[in-house]
């Protein structure tokens, strides 16, 4: 009986290889691996097929598709730039961090999503802000920033208003002008701050 299973073993030998390999785990794909799990070499690029014309046509239209696509990509970016430095021109005394955070208080409170403020809207803006002018001032500034008398102030004049909320003093900015830097500024510095630094000053 020993050795019939002697014989059994060393002619089953002959077909399989001792020990047995594990298939591929199944997070690899299985076209990379025998039956047995040995990886299967890779073709050389050189034993590749080499490319048809249509192959070509095809790679020389997604290269010039990436090309154009990064140079729209620096346009929008140039265009920015350019539509932001002049809006700086337009308001000197604010930088580019100020223009951006009041940009992002008018389309936060536009709450018609129709790109313009109502009064209780620029309220808002204001108390956000910080700002502690009164109701009736606020209502005459406002009205005096509405030009077509509709209820509404478009963005260029939600900027123009702030700006002027407030007179200047010897030619720097002052009031509500002022205000809207110092709270750039500081939205600014605790953006830089990482988390650990944020809790050591209680922002959370």
């Amino acid at each position: 009986m020993g050795h019939q299973l002697s014989n059994l073993l060393s002619g089953l030998g002959r077909f399989f290889e001792y020990p047995v390999k594990r298939k591929p785990i199944c997070f690899y794909r299985q076209e990379d691996f025998t039956a047995t799990g040995e990886p299967i070499k890779k073709v050389a690029e050189e034993q590749k097929a080499p490319l048809t014309d249509y192959d070509k046509l095809v790679d020389m239209f997604y290269k010039r598709l990436a090309e154009q696509r990064e140079y729209n990509q620096e346009m929008k970016e140039n265009d920015r730039r350019w539509s932001m430095q002049k809006v700086i021109s337009r308001f000197p005394g604010w930088n580019e961090i100020t223009i951006v955070n009041l940009h992002s208080l008018f389309l936060l409170f536009d709450n018609q999503s129709n790109g313009m403020l109502g009064f209780d809207d620029f309220s808002a803006v204001l108390e956000s802000l910080g700002d502690e002018s009164t109701t009736e001032v606020r209502k005459e500034k406002f009205h005096a920033a509405d030009t077509d008398m509709d209820g509404f102030i478009t963005y260029d004049e939600f900027l123009s208003l702030v700006y002027n909320f407030d007179p200047k003093r010897d030619e720097q900015l002052s009031g509500l002008a002022l205000l809207c830097n110092e709270v750039a500024e500081n939205i600014q510095f605790v953006s830089n701050l990482t988390v650990g630094e944020q809790l050591e000053y209680g922002l959370f």
